[in-house]
């Protein structure tokens, strides 16, 4: 289970990102207008590797998308359920993120040094709570 393949169910997928999820809310808090992210995953999403992208926070929808195919192992995919959600909890009032970026570029943006720190940071213990709880540790 550690390799993300198809061999993983869609269930155990389901159950870990759940997990994971309720790790963040316990560890990070929740934000104070909305209620934790809803996520939606898929295989192998086109949009999503035209962009290069793993995963997106819609501020509008609170909901992360998430393309699994690019993730090798859960640690990166806790990695970026953990990422996604410290970019929910960011404040979007203002237009910050947008002026961080248009100023420094993604990888020079606080918001994004933020998420990509804690992600790091906590990967590693989101993932093993999480295989905890649901008994495949």
């Amino acid at each position: 289970m550690y390799n993300l393949s198809k061999k993983i169910t869609e269930k155990e997928l389901n159950d870990f990102i759940d997990n994971c999820l309720h790790w963040c809310e316990h560890l990070f808090g929740t934000a104070k207008d909305k209620e934790v992210p809803y996520v939606e995953w898929d295989w192998k999403s086109t949009w999503y590797q035209k962009r290069n992208l793993l995963a997106v926070y819609d501020r509008e929808d609170n909901e992360i998308y998430i393309r699994i195919q690019g993730h090798r192992t859960i640690y990166n995919l806790a990695n970026t359920i953990i990422h996604e959600y410290i970019h929910y909890l960011q404040p979007s009032s203002g237009g910050w993120y947008e002026r961080y970026d248009k100023k420094w570029g993604y990888d020079k943006n606080p918001y994004e040094i933020e998420a990509k720190l804690l992600g790091d940071l906590y990967a590693v213990e989101c993932t093993l709570s999480s295989l905890h709880h649901m008994g495949k540790r």
